[in-house]
């Protein structure tokens, strides 16, 4: 006998012995063939549990003592301690002298695992589900993971530490009626691969989710298939703040998964003692999935010196390749101080309107292989502005505040497929990468009170792993205005975006990071700016003066993912070089001044939490306006970014920026 199997509570029935001992023949084919004659060790599984390892997995009802080859269940428990190595072992077994610093070491360090993160995965994401298409689906279980202390590879995993069992009391997890609305699929419904894939994307895609999985099993019973859903939730209560001094703050707090129901609450208050009002509020209350129906609501309120603006959204955009249908209707008023910043002075005055916007697309699928699905899309919009307040307006003068009507039409080719990755713009969590391409055409009518003219765009964008060589996305941009056959308001932009394969040195994991910017603006209207502000061309350098028409920018940064974690945050240690040039003082842009950044830094982030990444950074900056300095020191939260899809969406005038 290889195995045994041992309940807490009674007996397993003959079929679950059977069920255990198929998974166990699974992880003898996985690990090597087993002599009988081996030592035997066991593995405890806790009760209302998934059994989730490779791709195998089974619901455990109860408390389970697996009696399993010592081979097995070595390399099972050393998968499960991997993370308590030699970098802690010496600072371990100092805390671990009294019992007081022991609660402190094991509240603050979580030691990390020796295993590197696997940049591309080794497996397509629809090898698991194929197996199974065409079966129909007879239950839907959720399973829940706690927020700390749990792992979303190993859902056996668990932690007795009275400070881990009370946060994870404190939060409210998403209800299963919200998992159930954001799935492709439903009870009685016959198993595709697409639909389950996009559907375990979609799960962590959502705000309030950290990670997910999707399992299929088949149920003997019942002759259908059984699909697990497993969701680890984020701590979704977050805040931040900045001060400077008693008479200048601002603080927010937002709430991402409101009472569970997948409802996001944003409030931010903001104290001007000058200002009047000196309390300025922003809020933001978003409805996420209604019904299944994947139409999201969101609902902006903001009053304060600088602005006024209320804001009703409804919309659904082409969030898979299978999604027929899209479109958004949006009323907005808003009333937005205005500051022209010239070299003679600034000049201030408020801009208010009242906007109408709706959009409608269809998609069409024209092929689909393997993973990889090709659509058609296209979709029209109307936009349309009213001015209430506003400067002198004319013909040639302050065109961006013109009453006008917009009639725009576009139509797409798109390609899309998804890569699971990690320690790309994450620190650990599971993140879905897209590859493809897109071709879009976007025509349409700007009817202003003034004068009519016809709007032209186009931009084609491709995204491929290459490879151990990395992924590459460029992306190429045009649009403009026609008007009495004069190109106006016109643009060029071409993007290449590059990060390398991961690669490890001992226990650290590295990521090489490239973006080459370049736009081209073609008779711009009065106060059309673009800048090398910042995160648009030389990080932490700004300059209201840096700004012109031409932009070249040139972005590099190396990010190296360490095994350190504090309290759960992981830490990434970054060094950058940014070079960037601007049309401020002359026409051709290469006969401008190069400016430069050297930079490194430290990045903290705890995947369990909603708080942004915790950002220090050193910066030197050769050459600087007269009113900047050459050295900065920043300590900034950013917020967690993602690769925009290859998909069409709402039609609209490329920007500006």
């Amino acid at each position: 006998m290889l195995f045994r199997v041992y309940s807490c509570s009674r007996a397993y029935s003959l079929k679950s012995l059977i069920a255990i001992s198929l998974i166990s023949i699974n992880f003898f084919t996985l690990y090597g063939q087993v002599n009988a004659d081996h030592d035997h060790d066991s593995v405890f599984v806790r009760g209302r549990s998934f059994l989730i390892l490779g791709q195998s997995s089974m619901y455990i009802e109860r408390d389970t003592l697996i009696l399993l080859p010592d081979s097995i269940a070595t390399k099972l428990k050393k998968d499960e301690t991997q993370r308590s190595d030699e970098f802690y072992g010496k600072l371990k077994e100092r805390f671990y002298k009294s019992r007081f610093t022991k609660e402190l070491y094991d509240l603050l360090f979580k030691d990390t695992s020796k295993k590197p993160a696997p940049s591309t995965p080794t497996v397509k994401p629809t090898s698991k589900y194929e197996q199974f298409t065409g079966q129909v689906i007879g239950r839907l279980i959720i399973k829940k993971l706690d927020i700390f202390g749990s792992s979303i590879n190993d859902t056996t995993k668990h932690s007795d530490k009275w400070i881990i069992k009370a946060g994870n009391k404190l939060h409210v997890y998403t209800r299963g009626r919200v998992i159930r609305n954001n799935l492709f699929f439903d009870v009685g419904d016959r198993v595709d691969p697409d639909l389950v894939v996009d559907s375990e994307r979609i799960l962590r895609s959502l705000p309030f989710v950290q990670d997910s999985r999707i399992y299929l099993a088949p149920n003997k019973e019942t002759g259908k298939v059984d699909a697990i859903i497993v969701v680890k939730d984020i701590w979704s209560i977050s805040f931040d703040g900045n001060a400077g001094g008693l008479d200048t703050w601002d603080f927010s707090l937002t709430e991402r998964n409101f009472l569970g129901l997948g409802h996001e609450v944003r409030n931010q208050f903001e104290y001007d003692r000058m200002d009047n009002p000196q309390v300025g509020y922003s809020g933001t209350y978003t409805v996420n999935s209604i019904k299944n129906t994947f139409i999201s609501a969101d609902f902006n309120f903001v009053s304060s010196q600088d602005l006024d603006r209320t804001r009703v959204r409804v919309f659904r955009n082409f969030i898979t390749p299978e999604t027929k249908y899209a479109g958004g209707i949006q009323f907005m008023r808003q009333n937005e101080l205005i500051r022209r910043v010239e070299e003679e002075g600034v000049t201030e005055f408020f801009s208010e309107f009242d906007n109408q916007d709706f959009w409608f697309g269809r998609s069409y699928m024209i092929n689909r292989k393997e993973d990889v699905r090709t659509n058609l899309q296209i979709a029209g919009r109307y936009s349309k502005t009213d001015f209430v307040d506003r400067p002198l307006v004319n013909e040639d003068t302050n065109q961006l505040f013109f009453n006008s009507e917009l009639y725009l039409f576009s139509i797409g080719y798109s390609k899309r497929a998804y890569e699971k990755s990690s320690l790309i713009l994450g620190y650990g969590r599971t993140e879905d990468i897209p590859q493809g391409a897109l071709y879009e055409i976007t025509a349409g009518r700007d009817l202003s009170e003034f004068f009519n003219r016809t709007y032209l765009g186009a931009r084609v964008t491709h995204g491929k792993y290459f490879g151990r060589l990395g992924y590459a996305r460029p992306a190429i941009s045009v649009g403009g205005f026609l008007r009495d056959d004069r190109l106006e308001q016109a643009l060029v932009n071409f993007n290449f975006t590059y990060f390398s394969n991961l690669y490890r040195f001992k226990r650290v994991n590295f990521r090489q990071f490239f973006n080459v910017d370049y736009t081209h603006g073609m008779r711009r209207v009065d106060d059309e700016f673009i800048t090398i502000n910042d995160d648009l061309g030389v990080r932490g350098l700004s300059n209201v003066f840096l700004r012109g028409t031409k932009r070249f920018n040139f972005r590099s940064e190396t990010v190296a993912f360490t095994p350190i974690y504090f309290i759960g945050f992981r830490m990434a240690i970054f060094t950058f070089v940014d070079f960037a040039i601007v049309n401020n003082r002359r026409t051709r842009l290469f006969y401008n001044d190069l400016y430069q950044g050297y930079g490194l830094g430290f990045r903290f982030r705890n995947e369990n939490l909603a708080f942004n990444t915790i950002q220090v950074r050193l910066a030197w900056y050769p050459r600087t306006p007269a009113d900047v300095a050459n050295f900065d020191f920043d300590v900034t939260g950013s917020a967690s970014l993602q690769i925009p899809d290859f998909r069409v969406d709402q039609p609209g005038v490329l920007p500006f920026r």
